[in-house]
C-alpha cells in the first residue's frame, strides 16, 4: 500500500469540496490512525468561483501542507479540469464530472463519470461530492470503505436522513468506479 497520497479536489464554490477533504482526512486520521492535513483556497464569493482543497494523507510525518505532486485530482467543474489536465503527470489519476467537459490529452489516467447527473437521478444533487468520494475510493483503494462511512456518520451526526442518503450515494460511487 502507498504510504502517502496527495489529492486535489477542484471545482467551484458550493460543490462541497471542503467537505470531501474533511471526510477523507477524518477517515484517515481518526479511523485509520494516519496523518492528514488539508488546505483550501477559494474566491471571495463562496459560490461559483474556483475552489480547491489539497489533502495529504500519510503514514509518515507531513512536512508541507500543500500538494506538490498530485496522485489524484478530482475535478467537479470545467474550470478545475482545464487547470489541471495539462499539468497532471504520469501516474496521476484524474477523475472528472463528464458534464460539460471535453476530455483533452494528458499524461494522467483520466476517468470521466456522470457525477452530477447520477446524483440528480438519485434525488440527491447536493451529494454529488459524496458520490465523487465513492468513485475516488473505488479507483484508488486509499482508505477502507468502512472508515469513510464512519467519517460521514461523524460529520453529519444528528442528521440521520442525510447520513443514510450519503451512505447510499457513496456506495453508488464505489460501484461506478468499477466500470
Amino acid at each position: 500500500m502507498k504510504s502517502t497520497w496527495q489529492i486535489i479536489f477542484g471545482g467551484v464554490g458550493g460543490q462541497g469540496l471542503v467537505t470531501c477533504g474533511t471526510i477523507l482526512g477524518e477517515a484517515a486520521s481518526i479511523f485509520e490512525g494516519r496523518n492528514a492535513v488539508m488546505t483550501t483556497s477559494y474566491g471571495v464569493e463562496t459560490r461559483g468561483t474556483f475552489t480547491k482543497s489539497d489533502l495529504i494523507i500519510s503514514t509518515e510525518e507531513i512536512d508541507f501542507p500543500e500538494v506538490l505532486k498530485p496522485d489524484v485530482i478530482l475535478a467537479l467543474a470545467d474550470v478545475a479540469y482545464e487547470k489541471y489536465v495539462r499539468e497532471a503527470e504520469q501516474g496521476t489519476i484524474l477523475i472528472y464530472d463528464e458534464k460539460g467537459i471535453e476530455p483533452k490529452p494528458s499524461k494522467a489516467a483520466q476517468y470521466g463519470f456522470p457525477i452530477a447527473e447520477t446524483a440528480e437521478n438519485m434525488q440527491n444533487i447536493a451529494s454529488a461530492n459524496i458520490l465523487s468520494l465513492g468513485i475516488l475510493l473505488g479507483k484508488t483503494g486509499l482508505l477502507k470503505k468502512e472508515s469513510v462511512i464512519q467519517a460521514i456518520e461523524k460529520i453529519f451526526a444528528g442528521k440521520p436522513q442525510a447520513i443514510e442518503k450519503d451512505k447510499r450515494i457513496f456506495e453508488r460511487g464505489i460501484e461506478m468506479a468499477s466500470r
